[in-house]
Formats: C-alpha cells, structure tokens, sequence
C-alpha cells in the first residue's frame, strides 16, 4: 500500500506542472518561505537545517480519528519547483507504476464510456458477487446488494455493475462533494469516509493560512470555487503486489502562488485494504532547489477499536521508514 500511494503522489505532483495555473495572488497571504512551512510543521532549527543538508525529516501530524495514520516529511530536491514537476510528470508516470492495470480520467458529466477500460477477470467477478458487510470490501447497503443480486452470473454483468457503482459515486461527489460519498456498510455499523476526509480538510492548516480560497474549495467542493484552481478526476485498477484487486476514485487539486505550487490529493473511495486518503503537498524554492513538504492522512479500519492508539503509533513508524526509503529512490531519479 505504502508503494502505491508514493507512486501515486509523484504522478499527482507532476499535474501541478502539467496544469496551466493562473496563482492565487489576489486570494492568499504571502507566499511563506521554506523555513517558515517548516517551522509551522513543527521542525526546530536542527531539523530545519537537516532538511537542507538533503536529508528526510519526518513530523507527526495529529491523527484526525482512530482511523487515521497520519505522517509528514519534508526533503530538498535539487531542482527548481517548475523543472521538478515537468520531470514527474514526463511520460505519465503514474503507468509507471507496475501496479497500476488500467486508469481513466472521466469527462465533466461522466458516463460509462469513461470506464470503458475498465475490465475484470472471473476471481475478481466472483468476489464481487460474493461481497458482504464487513471490512473485506468497501461498499455501501445498496452497491453490497446489488452485487449480490448477481452472484452466479456471468463475468460481463458484473463488470458492468462495477462501472455503474463507481460512475455512481464518481457523479454523487462530482454534485455535492464530501456530502455524496456513501457510508461504508461494516455490518451493524457504517464507516463515514467523508467525515474523516472532512476533518483531514479542517487540519490543514498550512492552506488554510497561506492559500485560504483553495483551503475553501477543499472543504466546499464542488460550491466553492476560486480562478486559477486546476482539477483532475480519475479511476484506477490497482493490483496490489500481484495479490489484491483495488478501485480507486481520485480528486486532484492544484494551486501555485509565485514560483511555489500545492496539491491536494484526495482519494474518496477505495474498493478494499483502506478506506480513503487525502495529502497535501508543497514545492517551495530555496537556494540550490526546492523543499518539498508532503502530508498525508490514510484512514483504515485496521488501527481503530481496541489497542488504536498503541496501532496507530507502530503504523505510522513503518510507514515512516517506508516512505523514506521510497521517497530517497524516487529522488534519486529527479535531475
């Protein structure tokens, strides 16, 4: 999981390059500078100064509920904030991604032909059709139902209830945003993404201070909107380390102010192995290239309950070495 979401976030950063931004001038403060985004990340001096020496400083984030696995780094790349994100996104990077099977970006309505490429194979039907309340799947009461209204069928008819419950949902968030995402259905209690993503919003206060109109449009999509914000909505098919099938629906948000650029990253379903996430990254310039600042909060199941705290604390250092070692290689490839 940890792979996929580092592949994921070069390619999301590369649409801030992709993307012909206008700024935000007229609607933020000044642009901070690299030392004051870090101060406000919690980094002394020492810590600050690591940064610039080209090493990875990782933070705590306060977990926004007992799902939630937050984490935070921050590291230089030797480049400048244009010339990093035209090298992401170069090529498409996100089929770079040896996981990645299929993905689309859907138009503005969104229609089945926008999941065209979207194919299943007879295991994946199957478990499907067999799907049931509980944390194995991520469906609502109704999507559950109407899966299993088709067990025993042919490998075609569930291929197409798939693209109808993702186009479904993909247009309930396209018209009122945090508001139409459906509860995950855990048997005899539901798991509230939106809510989590809602309070991920809130604490990010580094948008809120510094861009406040994007911060708005995070919290009040799709009503709330500010020229110069560039968005991108997309599906994916990840098979994850050759063993688990993933649907993912993804909202890309981008900003830049000056020379410096945000995104947001929120991903407001996913078929299984977690719930949901949204990220937040930063590419500021300094002397000799850029500091790149990235939070995330990923929401599962699996730390909450009993023991969540204890959980959270053992899935956030993993995730920290993790993520530090993948981001060393992906740096490695910018020039």
């Amino acid at each position: 999981m940890m792979r996929m979401r580092y592949r994921r976030m070069l390619a999301v950063l590369g649409l801030v390059g992709a993307a012909s931004l206008t700024g935000l001038a007229g609607q933020a403060q000044a642009q901070p500078s690299a030392d004051q985004l870090l101060t406000d990340m919690g980094l002394s001096p020492d810590d600050k100064q690591r940064v610039l020496n080209g090493e990875f400083v990782t933070a705590d984030i306060g977990a926004v509920s007992d799902r939630d696995l937050s984490f935070a780094i921050a590291f230089l790349v030797k480049t400048s904030p244009a010339s990093l994100a035209k090298q992401i996104v170069a090529g498409e990077l996100i089929t770079a991604d040896t996981q990645v099977q299929t993905h689309g970006r859907f138009s503005a309505a969104g229609s089945l032909a926008d999941l065209a490429g979207l194919r299943i194979t007879d295991d994946e039907a199957k478990a499907l059709a067999n799907a049931q309340a509980g944390e194995a799947l991520n469906l609502s009461t109704a999507e559950i139902a109407a899966f299993k209204a088709l067990s025993g069928g042919t490998t075609q008819a569930v291929q197409e209830q798939l693209r109808r419950m993702l186009l479904a949902r993909y247009q309930a968030y396209r018209a009122s945003g945090l508001a139409g995402i459906a509860p995950y259905d855990r048997g005899g209690g539901a798991t509230d993404l939106a809510a989590d993503l809602r309070k991920a919003g809130e604490a990010a206060k580094g948008l809120q201070k510094y861009l406040p109109a994007f911060h708005a449009v995070l919290l009040g999509y799709p009503k709330a909107t500010v020229p110069g914000t560039q968005e991108h909505l997309f599906w994916v098919k990840y098979n994850i380390q050759g063993k688990t099938t993933t649907y993912v629906l993804t909202h890309v948000l981008a900003a830049s102010e000056g020379p410096a650029r945000a995104v947001v990253q929120r991903q407001y379903y996913a078929s299984t192995g977690y719930n949901g996430e949204q990220a937040v990254a930063g590419f500021l310039p300094v002397q000799g290239g850029t500091v790149v600042v990235y939070a995330a909060h990923a929401f599962t199941d699996q730390v909450a309950g009993f023991g969540s705290s204890m959980k959270r604390s053992i899935g956030r250092r993993v995730m920290a070495d993790q993520m530090k070692k993948m981001f060393e290689a992906g740096r490695k490839q910018v020039k």
